[in-house]
């Protein structure tokens, strides 16, 4: 076995007390957990399923059991002894249904275990984060109409605060939080009245201030001591103010006295006095809201119980609470879990909060009061507590500790760091015993670590001093900085850039680093936990749907026409708008015969029937194949990360669509509002690119590692309170109050807490910072725009941005200056010297064809597409074929089959017999029919005419001796492809088809079969267009299938079970570019000509001057 340090042996072996484990970054505190486990099984103190391992997440649960799995096959391949490896056989199977989980599905179990007493269906749903959202957002809505029709007092004296919409946000936005509300000691309204009963002794302190300043007046200059003398004149009044409680005129005598020179602090505590008093005075109005509130709170609570159960709306916080709510008052379930598991290991212990100690103090002791139990186990970091704004409290870790060692457990540090190099690990102790201090009273302290890998370089600090430039520009020169910072050290260390990441506070921020990294033509990869539907492609997405339900929609339209589906600029859609100021946008792209807009038009107008008409997956498939989906987002920067978000868009709509039933209308409804919701949806997975930089979120990083890591925007400004509320559990709920315009003043409640949450998230921003920088490994770029003033004083240390914090810690001219390699540039000086990936004079410029995104988007060459068949209506008629793929007119409806009004068209007929064919390779042929006819959008009558004409059809084909020849021969069934056959000098040409069945011969070549329902030729000669058919699924499936040759292309006629083998491939290849050249050059009229014989079907005749300008007659 792998050596351990003494801490990590101590923390593996000491099994007979509670432990309690502060892992440093990089100490190995996952193969601590592991080794543990093992040894629990290995001193057979427990089985693997008595040994309760509870994760922060899924992922973590994952490896943790594929690790553990893995030291018991290690464990059994080295056992001697059958006794012994029959014990370690018994807990490798046992290891597949350990409980290493998390707390949330722990507490889903305990509840879907217990349901009798839980009073919950154990069937239960957790519901996704947006059907949560949306529920809170309507239930909070309807409650508050409801009690405004009920004229309550409490809601109408809220009223007089907030509008009704702005309340039902606050509610929504206070649900959370509603359990440790409503639970504060002595209700909302005891701080203020607390408060309240230290007026006088504010009266006294503010008297006394205001005194002490006066007598200190020789001790001030000549301007402040005239002002003084004038304040020493009010004082009488002054006073009678304070005793009436008028603090405000008191204040404004104050106020002309600058705080300066040598009775600045005076000054300074006397007004801060005053200022505590006129807050005094708005806490009576406080107390009377905060009464208010309660009341209100407490109704609406309930209301959103009431409705959760009625309707089954359960989130994982409203589980976990019922789940520690039956093992608090159900003392026999409780003894039930507590027997099962005879250790208890928590991982990530810092980011856990009131509710889950109470959990685990339970499962251990059984207790949630205190912790009385021998058998726990907890590890984590306090340093890399980031999840405040998740319910998490860092707090709960120090008592726990506390706790632990109260009742004979040992607390243990591991404070070796196996990860990063010795000058990031002394730059990282030096930060941080700066910020966070060494008190051991806090629950955060600096804790040193001690480096175990060889050296490397010192971080690098780069300052952009801001000058007068823009805050767009700074941004722009960081983007730039850090990109060409990226590509020295590639060249300087050969270090891969998939070996790089780019740690972000916020994933908005990556646009500037993707397109500085593209224009040195360095690909990049954005990896976050949210904003899936803010992402272009999805949006585009959006566009086009809202459009095709609702065509008078301009906005959506001129959306997706700027997209790079359409590629329509601004000023073509300007153009497109002149001659008909009158029209839609819409009305007039259908005006327009000028290209693109007249194929825009056709595509447009199809994609509108199929999204009133089919289903939502058959709408997304024409969308692919109408705008070739695929090759225009690959095309793209970050190409293959938009196809993957477009895959995940179109899978999140056929789930709806096969769980729920859901339309193209229903997908759009949910679409927006998951957009309104600002929904927490990842990006789609992607394999992680070894050429590609990464770009996340800090928060995404944590747990992972990295040789080289870059930290920008160091100076990022925090989010301010919106809400107006101010809430902290245990501590209070603050409010504000009007004045008599009507302005809401904060009162002492809420002035106290909002400077405790802020001290609480600068302190958490610290701990961000920590997390970000101990991710590097070897190489650490820390980079900050400095926005101060030439002379101008340093700010407060505690309200610094990181940035600022760097700049004091490491100054050059201090004591720690040497530990970092700084680097000081102006922004105009980075943006004077932007650079480009453009190669230079004399290099080859080479575009990789596998990877699309790495430098300036590129065009895809569409100059012509056509289906695979379309080159059989050019050979029945040239004229048909420039109506069709050229003018793109409409054609009357084709011929139909079946007798008097429930006749079906030919085609529809043998889409549905494609599809049953296609069936057939899986299913019987009645299951294939029943099934294939069973998704047909059609009457009961015209569903009768599909299966008689269909059936006939059907059997005639499996009793064809093509059928039975392959029938047992693996194949595909209807293989899609859309692939540029021809590159031409002309251009490319571009085909689209489906092979309808691609036949694994035993020789290993392919065999494809084309089948036909309508009659083959009638006097015996080969028809050219169905050659060049059979041409160009030859040529499509060899290079679908590189290495196979085909060894026969044959169309199958249905009707009389003939077949037709394509002949000479060779030389119909050659024809087939032949003709194809020349579509690549005509485009008038003249060059298609007419065949006459064929007009009377034609379904171009009611336009073509060639035909009578009559429509076929057509039996009935």
């Amino acid at each position: 076995m792998a050596s351990f340090t003494p801490q990590q042996q101590e923390a593996i072996s000491t099994l007979d007390r509670n432990v309690s484990v502060s892992a440093g970054a990089g100490s190995g505190k996952t193969r601590v957990l592991v080794e543990r486990f093992l040894k629990i099984l290995q001193e057979r103190k427990a089985t693997a399923q008595e040994i309760l391992a509870i994760t922060f997440t899924r992922k973590a649960a994952r490896e943790m059991r594929e690790r553990v799995q893995k030291g018991i096959l290690d464990r059994l391949g080295a056992a001697a002894e059958p006794e012994e490896k029959a014990y370690w056989q018994e807990q490798l199977q046992l290891a597949d249904r350990a409980p290493i989980t998390t707390i949330d599905s722990f507490c889903s179990q305990v509840l879907r275990e217990n349901p009798v007493e839980a009073g919950l269906d154990p069937n239960f749903a957790v519901k996704e984060e947006y059907q949560i959202r949306a529920f809170r957002e309507e239930t909070a809505q309807a409650f508050v109409q409801k009690e405004i029709q009920q004229q309550d007092g409490d809601l109408a004296a809220l009223l007089d605060l907030y509008p009704a919409d702005r309340l039902a946000r606050i509610l929504v936005a206070l649900i959370d939080d509603l359990p440790e509300i409503l639970a504060l000691p002595g209700g909302l309204a005891a701080p203020y009245e607390v408060s309240l009963g230290g007026e006088e002794a504010g009266k006294i302190e503010a008297e006394g201030a205001l005194d002490a300043l006066l007598e200190s007046r020789d001790l001030a200059g000549p301007k402040s001591r005239a002002k003084l003398d004038a304040l020493a004149d009010q004082r009488e009044a002054i006073h009678q103010w304070i005793a009436a409680g008028e603090y405000s005129k008191a204040s404004a005598a104050l106020k002309p006295v600058s705080a300066t020179g040598k009775i600045k602090d005076l000054v300074k505590e006397a007004k801060e006095a005053l200022a505590r008093l006129e807050t005094l005075s708005l806490d009576g109005a406080g107390a009377e809201q905060a009464r208010h509130w309660e009341n209100l709170l407490g109704r609406f609570r309930q209301a959103l119980l009431d409705a959760a159960e009625s309707r089954e709306i359960y989130s994982f916080g409203y589980l976990s609470g019922r789940a520690v709510e039956l093992l608090e008052k159900r003392p026999n379930v409780l003894f039930r879990y507590k027997s099962r598991f005879r250790y208890l290991m928590v991982d990530e212990f810092q980011d856990t909060n009131e509710e889950q100690k109470r959990l685990v103090y339970l499962l251990s002791g059984g207790s949630s009061r205190s912790l009385q139990g021998r058998n726990l186990f907890v590890v984590g970091d306090a340093k890399q507590s980031i999840y405040r704004f998740r319910g998490a409290d860092v707090s709960v870790f120090r008592q726990v500790r506390d706790a632990i060692g109260e009742t004979g457990g040992d607390n243990i540090v591991m404070d070796d760091n196996f990860r990063s190099a010795p000058e990031i690990i002394e730059a990282c102790n030096t930060l941080f015993d700066d910020l966070l201090g060494t008190d051991s009273r806090s629950d955060v302290t600096a804790q040193p670590l001690h480096p175990h890998q060889p050296s490397s370089r010192k971080p690098v600090f780069a300052v952009l001093k801001k000058g007068e430039c823009t805050l767009e520009e700074c941004q722009q020169a960081e983007g730039r900085y850090v990109a060409q910072a990226i590509r020295q050290l590639r060249e300087d260390t050969g270090l891969p850039y998939g070996q790089m990441a780019i740690l972000l506070p916020a994933i908005h921020l990556s646009r500037q680093y993707e397109e500085a990294l593209t224009a040195l033509g360095i690909k990049s990869q954005v990896s976050d936990g949210k904003g899936f539907y803010e992402r272009q492609e999805v949006v585009d997405w959006i566009s086009l749907l809202t459009f095709l339900l609702n065509p008078r929609k301009d906005w959506a339209l001129a959306g997706f026409l700027r997209s790079p589906y359409a590629g329509i600029s601004d000023r073509q859609l300007t153009d497109l708008l002149k001659p008909w100021p009158e029209l839609s946008l819409w009305e007039s792209l259908r005006q327009s015969l000028e290209e693109p807009f007249v194929t825009l038009s056709r595509k447009l107008e199809a994609l509108h029937r199929t999204a009133l008409f089919q289903s939502l997956p058959e709408l997304m498939d024409a969308f692919q194949e109408a705008f070739a989906v695929e090759p225009t987002l690959l095309a793209q920067r970050g190409g293959r990360e938009k196809l993957a978000n477009f895959r995940k868009l179109r899978a999140l709509g056929v789930k709806g669509a096969m769980e729920d039933g859901d339309t193209a209308r229903d997908f759009l409804d949910r679409l927006n509002l998951m957009r309104r919701l600002s929904a927490r949806e990842s990006a789609a997975n992607q394999e992680a690119d070894p050429e590609a930089v990464q770009i996340m979120t800090i928060h995404k990083s944590k747990g992972l590692e990295f040789p080289a890591v870059f930290l920008p925007d160091l100076s990022k400004k925090n989010h301010n309170d919106t809400l107006g509320i101010q809430f902290l559990p245990g501590q209070g709920f603050g409010v504000r109050v009007p004045d008599a315009q009507g302005n809401l003043l904060e009162t002492s409640v809420y002035t106290r807490l909002k400077g405790e949450k802020a001290r609480l998230e600068r302190a958490e921003k610290q701990r961000q910072l920590y997390v970000a920088m101990t991710r590097a490994e070897k190489y650490l770029y820390l980079i900050n725009v400095d926005e101060s003033k030439e002379g101008s004083r340093p700010p407060d240390p505690d309200k610094e941005k990181w940035g600022q914090s760097l700049q004091r810690v490491f100054a050059p001219e201090g004591p720690h200056g040497d530990q970092m390699d700084w680097e000081k540039l102006d922004v105009a000086e980075i943006l004077e010297n932007q650079e480009t990936g453009q190669p230079g004079a004399g290099e080859a410029f080479v575009l990789d064809p596998a990877v699309y995104d790495r430098g300036r988007p590129v065009t895809v060459p569409r100059d012509l597409e056509l289906s695979a068949s379309a080159l059989l209506e050019y050979d029945t008629c040239p004229r048909s074929f420039y109506y069709h793929y050229f003018r793109h007119m409409p054609g009357i409806d084709p011929e139909t089959v079946g007798e008097g009004s429930h006749r079906i068209s030919a085609i529809d007929l043998g889409t549905y017999v494609h599809r049953v064919l296609e069936l057939l390779q899986e299913e019987p042929e009645e299951e294939a029919l029943a099934e294939a006819l069973e998704v047909l959008d059609r009457t009961g009558a015209e569903k009768k005419v599909f299966a008689r004409e269909g059936r006939k059809l059907v059997e005639q084909y499996c009793a064809s001796p093509l059928y039975q020849e392959l029938k047992d021969l693996p194949a595909q069934a209807e293989r899609d492809f859309a692939l540029p056959l021809f590159q031409l000098e002309q251009g490319r040409a571009v085909f689209q088809g489906s092979v309808d069945r691609l036949v694994t011969l035993p020789d290993g070549r392919l065999g494809i079969v084309d089948y036909k329902t309508g009659h083959p030729p009638t006097d015996g000669e080969e028809k050219q267009g169905y050659t060049r058919q059979l041409t160009i699924y030859a040529l499509a499936a060899e290079i679908l299938y590189p290495g196979q040759k085909v060894a026969w292309a044959r169309l199958h006629f249905l009707q009389d079970c003939s077949s037709w083998e394509l002949k000479d491939r060779e030389q119909e290849e050659e024809k087939l570019k032949a003709l194809v050249e020349n579509l690549l050059i005509w485009d008038k009229e003249e060059q298609f000509p007419a065949r006459k014989e064929g007009c009377q079907w034609c379904p171009y005749r009611y336009f073509c001057p060639e035909g009578t300008g009559e429509q076929p007659a057509v039996d009935r």
